[in-house]
C-alpha cells in the first residue's frame, strides 16, 4: 500500500509539474501557439499512457494537424499525410470527438466497432488504443487532443482527466493568442487612427484658424507625408480656364526640383496628376521607370531627384475638381489601400481649405464693393435729409403759424387737418434726423461733443421732459439714484437722447395706470442705468432684433404705435460711441428693462 500510495503520489506531482509546465510556455508564448502545442503532446504522449499524441486544429471546414509527438521511426510522416483530413465520422476517431464534442475511447482498434478504414489506418502506424479530447470553446469545437499507443487496453480515469486538463490548456492558450493578435491589432489601428486624428485635428485647426492658404497647404503636405510614410509631396490648385495644374505647396523637394515645377504647369491629362480631371479618383504610379504608359515632361526630373513611385489624390469640391494632392516615394512599390484612404482625407481638408481662400478673396472683394455702396448710400441719405428738412419746416412752420391764429380764424374741421399735418410733419422731422444722424455714424462722421455733466441732472431733465405724457396716461414715473453719482465725462446731448428714446418707449409701450422706474447706480467703473415698465415685453428671441434698424417687434399693441424704428439703434450706437454697451431684459407680457452703461472713469471711446 505504501508502494502504490507512493506511485499515486508520483503520477500526481508529475501531473502537477506537466500542467505548470504547460502554463508556463502559455505565459511566455503570448503570440505563438506552437510551442504550447508541443509541450502538450510531450507531457501527454509521457503521462497519459501513450506512446503517441497529437493535437489538431478545425478551421471550420478542415481538421488540421498542429502538432505530434511520436518516437517510432517513419510514423510521424505517415500520421502527417493524413492531414489536412475532411471531417467526417469514419474518417478518425478526432473527426468523431469533434462532430460529437465527447469524448471518444477505443481500448482495442481489433475488437471495438470503428469502420474498416480506421482500423486499416490504425493498423498501420501500429496503434491499437486511443483516446480523443475534443477542444471546445463556448460550445464550439476548435480542436481535438489525442493520445493512442501500440498495445491494447482501456486509459485510466486520471488519464483521461489528465487528457481533458491539457485539451483545456490547450483552448487556453489558442484564445490567448487570439485575444493577445487581437489586441496588437486594435493597439496598432488605435496608434494609427490617434496619430491620423491628430494630425487631422492639427490640419483642421490650421484650416479654420488660418486665411493663408500657403501655410495652411504646406501643413497638410506635411502631415500627410508624415503619416504615409512618404518621401515628398506636393498639392496642385487647378484652373478651369487653362485645364493647368499650378503648385501651391511642396514638402521636401529641393528647390531646384521646386523651381521646376513651379515654371511647369501641369496640362489636364498629363502624368499622374493630369489624370485625376478625367478619373477623379485616386491615380498611383508603382514604379515611373518601369511604367511604359507614364509620359511626363517631369519624369527625369523626378527621376533625377531620386524619386520613384507616386500617388495623386483629387482635390474635390461638390464633384468639381479643384487640384490634386501628390505623395512622393523614393522607393518603388504600390501604395497600400489605407494610406490611399488616408490622403482622400487629406484631400478633402486640403480642398476646403482652396475653396475657403477662395471664398474669403470673394468676401474681402465682396465686402469692399460694400463699403464703397454704403458710404455711397450714407452720404445719399445725408444729402437727402439736408433736402428733405428745409421744406419740412416750412410746413411745420406754417402748420404751427395758422394753429395760432395770426392769420384770422379757422374752423374745427381746419384745426384738426391742422393738427395732423404739424403732427405728421414732426413725425417725419424725427425720423430724417435719425436717419441723419445714423448715417453719419456709418460714415464715421458723428463726433461726440465730450464734456463734463452732471448725470444725476441730466436724468432728471429727461424725465421732466416725459412726465406730462406719463400723466396723461396715469402711468406712476419715479427715480431711485445712487448718490455716489456726479459728474461724467460725455456727450450730454447724446445721453440724453438715449434717455427719451428709452423713457418714451417704456411709456408708449405700457398701459395707462401702469409704471415707469428709472435707476441710476455705481457698478465698478461705470454708471449703469436703467429704464423699466410694467408694458407689453418682448420675446427672448426678439431682445437683439429691438436694436436692428427699422424693427419694430412684439404684439400687435406695440405695432399699433407708430416710431421710427431708429431709436433704440441710433440709442445703442450712442452708448458704443461712448464706450457703453446696453442691453434689454424682458419677457413677453411681463414689462421690459433696458439697462446702458457710461463709463465714470477717465474718458474712454470705442
Amino acid at each position: 500500500k505504501v508502494d502504490e500510495r507512493t506511485r499515486e503520489l508520483t503520477e500526481s506531482l508529475e501531473q502537477q509539474t506537466a500542467t505548470a509546465e504547460i502554463l508556463r510556455v502559455i505565459s511566455s508564448s503570448p503570440t505563438d501557439i506552437q510551442p504550447i502545442f508541443d509541450a502538450i503532446v510531450r507531457s501527454a504522449s509521457r503521462l497519459c499512457g501513450g506512446e503517441y499524441a497529437i493535437v489538431t486544429r478545425y478551421d471550420g471546414e478542415l481538421l488540421h494537424l498542429a502538432a505530434q509527438h511520436n518516437p517510432r521511426p517513419g510514423t510521424a510522416e505517415e500520421t502527417a499525410r493524413l492531414y489536412p483530413q475532411i471531417v467526417r465520422r469514419e474518417s478518425s476517431m478526432a473527426a468523431r470527438a469533434l462532430l460529437d464534442g465527447v469524448v471518444v475511447h477505443v481500448a482495442d482498434i481489433d475488437t471495438e466497432e470503428v469502420s474498416p478504414s480506421l482500423r486499416e489506418t490504425y493498423r498501420r502506424i501500429g496503434l491499437r488504443a486511443a483516446i480523443s479530447v475534443p477542444m471546445i470553446h463556448e460550445g464550439r469545437p476548435i480542436g481535438v487532443v489525442g493520445v493512442s499507443r501500440g498495445t491494447a487496453g482501456p486509459f485510466s480515469p486520471r488519464q483521461i482527466d489528465l487528457l481533458q486538463t491539457f485539451a483545456d490548456q490547450a483552448v487556453i492558450a489558442i484564445e490567448n493568442v487570439r485575444l493577445f493578435k487581437e489586441l496588437e491589432t486594435r493597439t496598432d489601428a488605435l496608434t494609427r487612427s490617434v496619430g491620423e486624428l491628430r494630425a487631422l485635428g492639427e490640419v483642421g485647426r490650421a484650416v479654420s484658424s488660418s486665411l493663408d492658404l500657403e501655410t495652411v497647404l504646406a501643413t497638410i503636405v506635411s502631415r500627410a507625408n508624415e503619416l504615409s510614410s512618404t518621401d515628398g509631396g506636393a498639392i496642385y490648385e487647378y484652373d478651369d480656364q487653362t485645364e493647368e495644374f499650378h503648385l501651391r505647396a511642396t514638402q521636401n523637394f529641393d528647390p531646384e526640383f521646386v523651381e521646376v515645377l513651379r515654371a511647369t504647369p501641369i496640362r489636364r491629362g498629363e502624368g499622374v496628376t493630369g489624370r485625376m480631371v478625367e478619373t477623379r479618383e485616386a491615380t498611383q504610379i508603382p514604379d515611373v521607370l518601369e511604367d511604359s504608359a507614364y509620359q511626363s515632361r517631369l519624369r527625369d526630373t523626378l527621376v533625377r531627384s531620386g524619386y520613384r513611385a507616386l500617388l495623386a489624390v483629387p482635390l474635390l469640391r461638390e464633384d468639381r475638381i479643384i487640384g490634386g494632392l501628390v505623395v512622393n516615394r523614393k522607393t518603388p512599390g504600390e501604395f497600400s489601400p489605407e494610406i490611399i484612404e488616408l490622403l482622400q482625407t487629406f484631400a478633402t481638408q486640403s480642398a476646403l481649405a482652396i475653396q475657403n481662400a477662395r471664398l474669403f478673396q470673394e468676401i474681402e472683394e465682396k465686402s469692399r464693393q460694400l463699403e464703397v455702396a454704403n458710404r455711397h448710400k450714407s452720404e445719399f441719405l445725408a444729402s437727402m435729409s439736408h433736402e428733405l428738412r428745409t421744406p419740412l419746416n416750412a410746413v411745420i412752420g406754417f402748420s404751427e403759424v395758422l394753429l395760432e391764429r395770426m392769420f384770422g380764424q379757422i374752423n374745427d374741421k381746419q384745426d384738426e387737418y391742422l393738427q395732423d399735418i404739424l403732427s405728421s410733419g414732426r413725425h417725419l422731422l424725427s425720423l430724417i434726423n435719425d436717419i441723419l444722424d445714423l448715417a453719419k455714424i456709418e460714415a464715421g462722421r458723428m463726433d461726440l461733443e465730450v464734456a463734463d455733466f452732471h448725470l444725476p441732472q441730466a436724468i432728471d431733465n429727461a424725465i421732466t421732459l416725459v412726465k406730462e405724457r406719463a400723466a396723461r396716461r396715469a402711468i406712476v414715473l419715479q427715480a431711485v439714484v445712487d448718490p455716489r453719482l456726479g459728474e461724467i465725462k460725455g456727450d450730454e446731448r447724446k445721453v440724453k437722447q438715449v434717455l427719451l428714446n428709452l423713457l418714451s418707449n417704456a411709456i408708449k409701450f405700457t398701459p395707462e395706470g401702469g409704471r415707469v422706474d428709472v435707476s441710476a447706480a455705481l457698478a465698478g467703473d461705470v454708471a449703469e442705468i436703467s429704464v423699466t415698465d410694467t408694458g407689453v415685453g418682448i420675446a427672448a428671441e426678439d431682445h437683439e432684433a429691438v436694436f436692428e434698424e427699422f424693427r419694430q417687434v412684439g404684439t400687435d399693441y406695440a405695432k399699433k404705435h407708430e416710431g421710427t424704428g431708429l431709436g433704440l439703434t441710433l440709442s445703442r450706437r450712442f452708448v458704443e460711441l461712448h464706450g457703453g454697451r446696453i442691453w434689454v431684459k424682458s419677457e413677453l407680457n411681463q414689462g421690459a428693462t433696458f439697462t446702458f452703461t457710461l463709463p465714470v472713469g477717465p474718458w474712454r471711446t470705442s
